[in-house]
């Protein structure tokens, strides 16, 4: 499910009258939104989808646009905004900055853009890109010599950097409750100080937050090897198989029995979807990474309270007489 939808804003430019287009993203996400004057590449004409997350002190938008030009002029920086951008970008970013030179990212790498400083930033590739953009004031205390910090100096392979993407990727597509927001934004805090440079001995619960959430995506693409496990996930993720375990302890279960739990929930969805009623129960169950049918049986009936058999009935029933 998605966050909640107070803090949710979507917007299509398809929705607009065709006519209108250009003007409003110009004007509405450029100057006012986003602070920037952005243009089309070449023959391009604008186009934009996004959906933004808004937390405190920071918000993460997640977008498809057609190639374009961002730039931060001197006239719009007269806001005294000193926010800063973290922005990744499918066809990465060239970007040059008045009195520190030219810059350039790869394909999937945060460019680091202060609102502060005059710039301008282009791609050839938008069709998927990310943005956070947050309070200085988050980092000033924890990073040092923050303005001094090169637009290009976070590289794919960091670590952290790799973890804070795929945590932001993963906020998008999941449910938030209200009450966990403030500790989702001193996740993202944390995240961020560690690939800025800025935290040195143990790592703060950002990191250990967005490893949990990492490997949890890695276990629901994977539930159906059936070897599946601590050990192989460690390699993987090169930490090791017992500090995942403790992640999962932490987090109130083992990883044995959330891979499972993942598992059944799976099962039971195929079983309650009309459109697979005619699937073998078995076949289900071993294509969800289950290979002893005994051992299935059991755990299903523990989970549900009912075999699997009698989860389908209750189903196709239920949607017969909805039908």
């Amino acid at each position: 499910m998605p966050p909640e939808p107070d803090r949710v804003a979507t917007f299509s430019a398809s929705d607009l009258p065709e006519q209108h287009r250009d003007e409003f993203i110009r004007d509405f996400y450029g100057r006012i939104q986003m602070r920037l004057q952005v243009r089309p590449q070449r023959e391009h004409s604008l186009k934009f989808n996004a959906t933004t997350l808004i937390m405190p002190d920071m918000m993460c938008s997640k977008a498809s646009v057609s190639p374009m030009t961002w730039d931060r002029t001197a006239e719009l920086m007269d806001d005294n905004n000193d926010d800063i951008i973290l922005s990744w970008n499918r066809g990465g970013y060239r970007l040059n900055m008045p009195g520190r030179g030219d810059f350039e990212t790869r394909p999937g790498t945060a460019a680091i853009l202060p609102m502060d400083r005059r710039f301008s930033i282009w791609t050839e590739d938008s069709r998927w890109t990310m943005a956070l953009q947050f309070k200085r004031s988050l980092l000033a205390p924890l990073v040092k010599h923050l303005d001094d910090i090169a637009p290009d100096s976070i590289g794919r392979s960091h670590p952290a950097h790799c973890l804070l993407f795929n945590y932001l990727w993963s906020l998008q597509h999941m449910e938030t409750p209200e009450a966990l927001v403030p500790m989702v934004t001193r996740h993202v805090t944390d995240l961020l100080a560690v690939s800025f440079g800025g935290v040195r001995g143990a790592m703060p619960p950002g990191v250990r937050a967005a490893r949990l959430a990492a490997i949890k995506q890695h276990v629901a693409k994977n539930l159906h090897d059936p070897g599946l496990s601590a050990e192989q996930v460690s390699r993987k993720f090169a930490i090791s198989s017992r500090y995942i375990r403790q992640l999962f302890a932490d987090d109130g279960t083992s990883f044995s029995d959330y891979v499972t739990e993942q598992r059944l929930a799976y099962v039971h969805s195929c079983l309650t979807d009309r459109r697979q009623a005619l699937r073998k129960i078995a076949d289900i169950a071993f294509e969800s990474g289950f290979t002893e049918p005994s051992t299935f049986y059991r755990q299903f009936r523990i989970r549900y309270g009912l075999t699997p058999s009698d989860v389908r009935l209750i189903a196709m029933t239920s949607a017969f007489s909805d039908g």
